[in-house]
C-alpha cells in the first residue's frame, strides 16, 4: 500500500521533539506539541463558539455554571503533571477540567476501567505483521482480501468518516459532534482520514481519522461495520503502515477504559497503556457518572439523536 506524504500539523514541523524532555515526555509518554494544542483550541471554540479564558475553553452547561476546560475533545494535552495540578489548584472554587498524560506504567499496577491511551511504539520496529498473534493476523488477511483502504478527502471522504464514527457513537451511546468541528480538524490541523471499502461493491466499511503531531500520530475518532471480515482491523492496520512510513516514533490509537472492548481490540496491534490523569473540581469515575446518561440516549429514536447530538455536545466540556 501506498503511504500518505508526510505532512507536519501546524506547529509541529518534522522532527519537534515536543518539548518531552521530563517525565512522562519521551518514548510511549510523548505528550502534544504546543502548537498542535493551541490549533486544537482555537478549532473547539470557533466550532461551538465558545469563549476564552487564558488557555481554557469556557464551556457552557446545560446546568449549573460554566466549565473552564483546558482542552475538550483531547484525550491529554501539552501539561506536564505537575503543571496541570498546580493549575487545578489556581482554579479551585471554579469548576474547571484538566487531562494530562501520566508516565508509562506496568499494567499489572493498573485498574480495570481507568482511563488509558493505547501506543504503539513505532520507533521500537512495533509494526511488523508477523509480530502479531496469529489470530490477529489470519483477521488481517481476512480483511484485506475483502476491503481496500484509501485516504479520501474533501465531502465524500468525510461523509465516510462521519457515517462510522455515527455507527460507533450510537453503540456507546454518545452524540456525534456537528460536522463543522470535524471539517475545521480536518481542515487546520492536517488531519487525514482513511476509508476502507469492499472490493466488490466500494460500500463503505470501517473509517478513521488520523493527526500527525511532530514524533506522535494520533487517530482519535473512527468506526467500523460489524461484520465477520473484520473491516475495522483493515483500517486500524493501514494506520499503523502510514505512520510508520510518515516516519512518526509512536502512534496513539486514543483513549480506552483499561481491560474494556476498545482496550483489548488495540491491543491486539500491539499497544500498550499509558495512563490518562483527569484533574477536576469533581473528581470522580466519569464512566459511571455519564452510564445513565448514556443508556438514555442509545434508547432514543435515530432521528431524535441525529438531530439533538450536534447541539447537545457544546455543553459537554468532558466528552
Amino acid at each position: 500500500m501506498e503511504s500518505a506524504p508526510e505532512r507536519a500539523a501546524p506547529g509541529s514541523p518534522k522532527g519537534n521533539s515536543n518539548g518531552n524532555s521530563k517525565e512522562g515526555g519521551g518514548g510511549l509518554g510523548l505528550r502534544h506539541s504546543p502548537g498542535f494544542v493551541s490549533t486544537w483550541r482555537s478549532v473547539y471554540c470557533a466550532a461551538y463558539r465558545w469563549r476564552r479564558e487564558g488557555r481554557f475553553a469556557v464551556v457552557p452547561a446545560l446546568f449549573g455554571s460554566s466549565v473552564l476546560s483546558y482542552l475538550p475533545g483531547l484525550d491529554h494535552s501539552d501539561l506536564e503533571v505537575a503543571e496541570a495540578r498546580a493549575l487545578s489548584r489556581e482554579l479551585a472554587g471554579r469548576r474547571h477540567s484538566l487531562r494530562v498524560l501520566g508516565a508509562p506504567v506496568p499494567e499489572e499496577s493498573l485498574t480495570a476501567g481507568v482511563p488509558v491511551v493505547m501506543r504503539l511504539d513505532l520507533a521500537g520496529g512495533g509494526h511488523d505483521p508477523e509480530s502479531l498473534r496469529h489470530r490477529t493476523r489470519w483477521a488481517l488477511r481476512r480483511a484485506a482480501a475483502r476491503y481496500a483502504v484509501s485516504e479520501e478527502t474533501g465531502p465524500d471522504g468525510l461523509a465516510a468518516f462521519r457515517e462510522m464514527l455515527g455507527l460507533a457513537l450510537d453503540r456507546n451511546g454518545a452524540p456525534l459532534p456537528p460536522a463543522r468541528l470535524h471539517e475545521a480538524l480536518v481542515s487546520e490541523l492536517d488531519g487525514r482520514i482513511l476509508v476502507a471499502r469492499s472490493r466488490a461493491d466500494g460500500e463503505v466499511a470501517a473509517a478513521a481519522l488520523w493527526f500527525r503531531d511532530g514524533p506522535l500520530a494520533w487517530t482519535p475518532l473512527g468506526g467500523a461495520r460489524r461484520a465477520a471480515d473484520r473491516p475495522g482491523h483493515r483500517v486500524s492496520w493501514a494506520l499503523v503502515e502510514r505512520a510508520a512510513a510518515a516516519g512518526a516514533a509512536v502512534l496513539d490509537f486514543g483513549r480506552s477504559p483499561f481491560g474494556g472492548g476498545s482496550y483489548r481490540f488495540k491491543k491486539q496491534f500491539g499497544a500498550a497503556p499509558v495512563p490518562v490523569r483527569f484533574l477536576s473540581d469533581r473528581p470522580g469515575d466519569l464512566r459511571r457518572r455519564y452510564a445513565a446518561a448514556q443508556r438514555v440516549w442509545r434508547a432514543l429514536p435515530r432521528a431524535a439523536t441525529a438531530r439533538l447530538g450536534p447541539r447537545l455536545c457544546r455543553y459537554l466540556a468532558e466528552y
